[in-house]
């Protein structure tokens, strides 16, 4: 152990510390970024804790709940100094309530004279994290990274920006539209931060526009032909309006970026081959074949995994497990299986385009 940190640290190696001190930079410094927010934030200084009670409900599921009595300094607004106190209740399911300890930051609200917790303030930990996640990447990227970055800044700015259009009353009927758009406009940006205005882009920007424009169409139909049968999409937590319209968006957001990253694969590898139709062809669908197993697998966890706490308190609640998995894991199973149909036809739809798609120079503009 001594001989390897001794070798990190003499050797290039000490750059992959850098997302660590970079996470403990942040961390550090979000301690003392209270005067930045408006809503009044109190540092904990004291706590006193009563005594647990126990508490079962009618599907005998046992908890136990504590009050806390919670004196803290606040951190900012013009009484920044002052000790105020409240009350808070935690249970040891710590489902939807946290303990609170001397030394924590908590947001709070004015209310009836005192005051009330309203939330741990967890920034430290979350800009920490994608303070690492930023040097990660630009240490495995590297001359890339910028591209990357612009990729990623790009696209969330048209996410931001087509859900303040679709949260627009005016604008809701045209909510297929606008979210279709988005879709759109999300594969083109990505592959021209990835390939350019080239030949390569243009076959992996068809083809996953393609792919997912067709396996969503594919899914639609099949789900009108059967009525939706078992198939509940009103179960989609907190929707009030036009969940099928959300369920279809899931579907097209979660399987876009594996339908690009496996066109990406193949027509990268097929525009590299000479110009023999037969053999890039050939080529395209073996390496199809290869990633395409193993992307259907991730994003088939990724659904299921996003419903897998809500099917455990179902079946801790006495419920069928075939009635858990159609109210509850059903619609990410039904997401996964359109996604899998967009990889599928993906691997076919790729490979053709790149085997018309000219001289073989992969980095031949248009």
């Amino acid at each position: 152990m001594k001989k390897f940190c001794s070798k990190i640290i003499s050797g290039k190696q000490w750059r992959w510390l850098l997302p660590i001190l970079a996470f403990l930079l942040v961390f550090g410094l979000c301690a003392f970024d209270a005067p930045l927010y408006t809503q009044p934030v109190v540092r904990v200084t004291f706590v006193n804790n009563d005594r647990a009670q126990r508490a079962v409900d009618n599907f005998d599921n046992v908890d136990h709940t504590t009050k806390q009595h919670i004196t803290g300094q606040l951190l900012n607004t013009s009484r920044r100094g002052h000790l105020v106190r409240f009350g808070n209740t935690f249970s040891a399911s710590g489902a939807m309530d946290a303990r609170l300890r001397t030394g924590q930051s908590v947001f709070v609200q004015r209310q009836n004279g005192g005051y009330q917790m309203l939330d741990v303030k967890r920034d430290g930990v979350v800009l920490g994290l994608l303070a690492a996640t930023l040097v990660l990447m630009a240490l495995v990227v590297k001359r890339r990274v910028w591209l990357t970055f612009g990729s990623l800044f790009a696209n969330v700015l048209l996410l931001l920006v087509t859900l303040h259009l679709e949260t627009s009353p005016a604008n809701q009927q045209l909510a297929y539209l606008l979210f279709s758009c988005m879709a759109v406009l999300f594969t083109l940006v990505t592959t021209v931060f990835i390939a350019g205005f080239s030949r390569q882009a243009a076959v992996i920007a068809t083809a996953t526009i393609g792919a997912t424009g067709l396996a969503v169409a594919l899914g639609y139909a099949l789900f009108s032909l059967t009525n939706y049968r078992d198939l509940h999409i009103e179960a989609m937590n907190y929707v009030t309006q036009v969940p099928q319209l959300l369920f279809f968006v899931q579907i097209i957001i979660g399987s876009l970026g594996a339908v690009l990253d496996e066109s990406n694969d193949i027509a990268v590898a097929v525009m590299q081959l000479p110009h023999d139709p037969k053999r890039r062809f050939k080529a395209g669908m073996a390496i199809g074949r290869n990633v395409m197993g193993p992307l259907i697998a991730v994003l088939f966890m990724i659904f299921i995994a996003d419903t897998f706490s809500e099917s455990i308190l179902w079946l801790r609640n006495d419920n069928a497990l075939t009635q858990t998995f159609i109210w509850v894991m059903g619609l990410g199973f039904a997401q996964a299986l359109v996604s899998a149909f967009g990889i599928v036809l993906a691997v076919p739809l790729t490979a053709g385009l790149a085997t018309i798609a000219g001289k073989g120079a992969a980095d031949e503009h248009i």
